[in-house]
C-alpha cells in the first residue's frame, strides 16, 4: 500500500517536473513580454500606493480604522499575494480548443486537465520570483512606511489561504477558457471576470471601506482571498479564528468548482467532438 503510493507520487512528481520545464521554455521565449508585465506590476503597485499617501496627507488621519501605513501596508502585501495567484491558464485553454489543437491532447496518455494545471504551477514558480523582486522593489520604496508583520502563526495561515486561493484561481480560469467550447469571445468573458475579480478581491481599496453587507458578500466569495483577506490577517484586523473560517469557505469553494469544472469539461468534450466529426 505504502510501495503503491510512493510510485504514484514519485510518477506525479516526474509529470510536474516534466510539464513545468516546458512551461519555463515558455516563459523564457517570451521574456521581453515578462519584463514588461513586471513593470507595468510595479508602476500600477507605486501609483495606488501614491494615491493613498496623498489622500491621507490631506488631512485625513484615519479612513474607516486604517492609519496611512496600514493603507500602504494592504496594498504593497496585496500585491504580493496577487502576484502568488495570478494565472493565465484561460489563455492557454481557449488557444487550444479555437485552434483545434486540444485534439492532439485528446490521444495522449495523459490529462489534459493535469497537464495545464501542472504547466501553470510550474510556471508559477518562476513567473512568482521575478514578481517577488519586482515587489520588494517596490516595499523598499515605500519602506518608512511598511508595517513589518514577523508572527510566524499569521505568515502560515497567510500561506495556507494563498495555496487554496491558487488553486480557485486555477479553477476559474479553467472554467473561462472551457467558454471556447461554445463561443469565441472567451476575452469578453474573461475581461468581465477581471472586474469582478478585482472589485471583491479588495484590490483598489479595502471592502472594509463599502457598506457592511458587501463587505460581508465579499467574505463568503472565491475573490477576497488572493488580496483582502490574507492582507487583512497581516494586518491583525482579522484574527486567526476568522482566518480558519475563511479556509473552510475557500475549501469549500474549491469543491463546488472542481465538480463545475468537470460538468464543463464533459459536456464540453462533447460538443467538440460533435463538432469535430
Amino acid at each position: 500500500m505504502i510501495k503503491t503510493a510512493i510510485n504514484f507520487l514519485k510518477q506525479e512528481l516526474d509529470q510536474f517536473v516534466m510539464f513545468s520545464k516546458v512551461e519555463w521554455q515558455k516563459v523564457l521565449t517570451w521574456r521581453v513580454s515578462v519584463f514588461v508585465y513586471r513593470i507595468s506590476e510595479v508602476l500600477e503597485t507605486s501609483i495606488l500606493v501614491s494615491m493613498w499617501i496623498f489622500i491621507f496627507a490631506q488631512g485625513s488621519g484615519l479612513i474607516k480604522g486604517y492609519t496611512m501605513n496600514e493603507m500602504v501596508t494592504y496594498v504593497l502585501i496585496g500585491g504580493l499575494c496577487t502576484g502568488f495567484t495570478r494565472n493565465f491558464i484561460h489563455g492557454s485553454i481557449s488557444r487550444d480548443i479555437e485552434k483545434g489543437d486540444l485534439s492532439l491532447f485528446l490521444v495522449k496518455p495523459v490529462s489534459y486537465i493535469k497537464f495545464n494545471i501542472y504547466s501553470e504551477f510550474g510556471g508559477l514558480i518562476l513567473t512568482f520570483c521575478v514578481s517577488l523582486i519586482s515587489q520588494i522593489f517596490v516595499i523598499l520604496l515605500f519602506a518608512d512606511k511598511f508595517i513589518l508583520n514577523k508572527d510566524y502563526v499569521t505568515l502560515i495561515l497567510m500561506f495556507a489561504m494563498l495555496v487554496f486561493a491558487f488553486f480557485i484561481e486555477i479553477l476559474i480560469g479553467l472554467l473561462v477558457g472551457l467558454v471556447a467550447f461554445w463561443t469565441d469571445e472567451v476575452n469578453g468573458v474573461q475581461n468581465l471576470m477581471f472586474i469582478i475579480k478585482k472589485f471583491f478581491a479588495g484590490v483598489y481599496f479595502p471592502l472594509s471601506l463599502l457598506p457592511a453587507s458587501l463587505t460581508f458578500i465579499g467574505f463568503y466569495l472565491p475573490f477576497a482571498y488572493s488580496f483582502f483577506v490574507p492582507a487583512q490577517l497581516y494586518l491583525g484586523k482579522i484574527d486567526a479564528n476568522v482566518a480558519l473560517k475563511g479556509l473552510g469557505i475557500q475549501l469549500v469553494w474549491i469543491l463546488i468548482l472542481s465538480f463545475i469544472v468537470r460538468l464543463v469539461w464533459s459536456r464540453g468534450l462533447k460538443r467538440y467532438e460533435a463538432v469535430g466529426s
